[in-house]
This record gives structure tokens, sequence and C-alpha cells, in this order.
């Protein structure tokens, strides 16, 4: 059988389909205005709970001067290392055997405190980092007198 007029015929079946989905949609809205009836939605345990879990997980911090605040802000309080604590802890894995250049013996410490200006020059490239040794050896939270400590440790130990 053929239609003479197909767009009647698909605006018909089409209105029968969204009729359907509408009567679907307005059955569950009424199903579930049955089984919620909206109860405890707003209490302040419940909105404390959502809080929670729609928190954000960190922050990104983009500008360099604001992260060194909140660094500096979340830095956990200890007591100052000595220059041996500091040196066991961090100096020792490099200078004690002289891994990528670094000075462990007599010889190479009396040199690279020649050319580096003593003790200040020293404690100076200490701090701000030398060849593959990163600044404070890897650890910024070292004091300025930790890395000092640090650095009279190394030169007392091979004898400079």
């Amino acid at each position: 059988m053929e239609h003479k007029n197909h767009d009647q015929v698909f605006f018909v079946n089409f209105g029968k389909v969204m009729g359907g989905l509408f009567l679907i949609f307005f059955i569950c809205i009424g199903a579930a205005a049955l089984i919620d009836d909206g109860e405890g939605h707003g209490d302040a345990t419940g909105l404390d709970r959502l809080n929670a879990r729609i928190a954000p997980v960190g922050t990104v911090v983009t500008d360099p001067s604001v992260l060194l605040q909140l660094q500096q802000a979340n830095k956990v309080q200890r007591a100052a290392y000595t220059g041996e604590e500091v040196v066991t802890k961090i100096c020792a894995g490099c200078h004690e055997t002289g891994v990528q250049g670094a000075p462990h013996d007599k010889g190479a410490w009396s040199a690279r405190k020649a050319t580096e200006g003593g003790l200040d020059g020293l404690v100076a490239k200490a701090i701000s980092g030398k060849g593959m040794m990163p600044p404070r050896g890897g650890d910024p939270d070292l004091s300025d007198d930790e890395v000092k400590a640090a650095v009279e440790t190394l030169l007392k130990k091979a004898g400079v």
C-alpha cells in the first residue's frame, strides 16, 4: 500500500513516539516523587559530605613568588642540622666517592677551594649549585648556616 502523503504519516508516527516518551518521562517523575519525599536533603551533615566530595583535590600555582610563600607557610619546623648530619644525609653520596667530579679528597678540595674563592666561595656554590650538584645539595629546606656547616665538615674530613 502506497501513501500519497509521506509527510503526514511521518508526523503522525513522530507524534506517537514523542507522546510515548513524554508519558514515560512523567511516570518517572511521579515515581521519583513517591519514592523520595525530599526530607533530609537540606541537613548540614549531608551538605558537609557533599562539599567534601566535590572539594578540589589540590591547587595549581604558576606564580613562583606565590609558590615560595606557600612553601614557607607549609614548612615543617625542625631543629637545625649539624654539618655532620647534612653531610651524612645529603652530601656523602657524591662527595665520599667523587661521583660526577664531586671533590672528595684533599687534593680535589684544595683545588676547588682555591678556584672558588675560599670557604665563602665554596659555600656560595653549594647554595646556588654547581655542575651536577643541585642548589643546597638537593634539599631546599637547608639553611645557609647548615650548608656552610656541611662544607666546613667536608673540608675538615678531607684535611683541608
